[in-house]
């Protein structure tokens, strides 16, 4: 082009397409900048954890918590998530999306298992959780727990949340995160609210929060006990429940209550959790706790050793 012959008007014109060709370079540099933003954003609040026996853990963080606090929620998810494995032998599931959602405040607010379209667990974290408070939660190894059982009738919810609140400690226990003492100390105050109360008909017929939660908590310790009374110290509810696992019993399939008990009885080859069911399932049983203390060698003052259950009690936790 001779650019000598462009009159004033042309070169305005070559002036536009040059200043719009630029803008529209500047906008794309732009929207690549934001991409990344984005991108590099989305790579932050997405953890994938594969060190846990079993499984992988997809931890997502929605929006608004500090780097530092996605930092100590991990090391809670891996140190959770381990304690789990190792009562279980392995992770109850081998896929499992951890969702962090942020609200005010500050400690571990709350979570919820979902067995489908695929196992979600969902955590309500404070904005201003510290180390010590994602070290004394128990609510995300509640829910983990969760996985490890198939989904059960309603009626049967008390089997659920009490093995998930029974063996919320026992794990943690057993992985060093709590004391021992410190469980068997916590069991004899909260073990009494699981009690039959009024007109209470039977674990498969109240549903209130106390029996739901405790009475099935109860529920298992006796069933654990039991098991190693009638078999050996070392092999319990644990290795029962490794028995349903095995089976394919896990939180993405539902069965009814009697086969779940009758899988775990199986694993040892026995009746206990069947015939234990029987026996609370449509009555108010009061459990003698006293009793049960002092065989295992729970007191006031500590554990006692020469009781007549201690090598049980000690076994439970080891």
């Amino acid at each position: 082009m001779d650019t000598s012959k462009l009159s004033r008007n042309d070169w305005i014109v070559v002036a536009g397409m040059a200043l719009m060709f630029f803008a529209v370079l500047l906008a794309h540099l732009a929207a690549a900048a934001v991409i990344a933003w984005l991108l590099s954003l989305l790579a932050a609040c997405v953890v994938v954890i594969k060190a846990v026996p079993g499984a992988t853990l997809e931890l997502q963080f929605a929006p608004g918590l500090s780097s530092t606090t996605r930092a100590l929620a991990q090391a809670w998810v891996r140190r959770s998530a381990a304690a789990v494995a190792g009562y279980f032998g392995r992770f109850p599931v081998p896929q499992v999306d951890v969702l962090i959602v942020p609200e005010a405040g500050a400690g571990v607010l709350g979570g919820a298992s979902f067995g489908e379209p695929e196992a979600l667990l969902r955590l309500r974290v404070g904005h201003a959780t510290t180390q010590a408070q994602f070290s004394a939660d128990w609510v995300l190894v509640h829910e983990m727990i969760h996985l490890a059982i198939p989904r059960l009738p309603r009626a049967h919810n008390w089997l659920h949340e009490g093995l998930a609140t029974y063996l919320e400690a026992l794990t943690r226990g057993r992985a060093g995160l709590l004391p021992a003492d410190a469980v068997w100390r916590a069991w004899t105050r909260q073990m009494p609210l699981g009690q039959p109360q009024g007109n209470d008909t039977g674990l498969d017929h109240s549903p209130g929060w106390a029996r739901t939660y405790w009475g099935g908590a109860l529920f298992c310790l006796l069933a654990d006990v039991r098991l190693r009374q009638r078999g050996t110290p070392e092999r319990g509810l644990q290795q029962a429940l490794q028995g349903v696992l095995a089976a394919g019993g896990d939180f993405r399939v539902a069965w009814p209550v009697t086969r779940v008990l009758a899988t775990a009885d199986a694993a040892l080859g026995q009746t206990t959790l069947t015939a234990l069911y029987d026996e609370m399932k449509d009555r108010a049983v009061q459990v003698d706790l006293g009793a049960l203390w002092r065989d295992l060698g729970v007191a006031e003052a500590g554990l006692r050793d020469d009781a007549p259950l201690a090598a049980i009690r000690r076994a439970i936790l080891s």
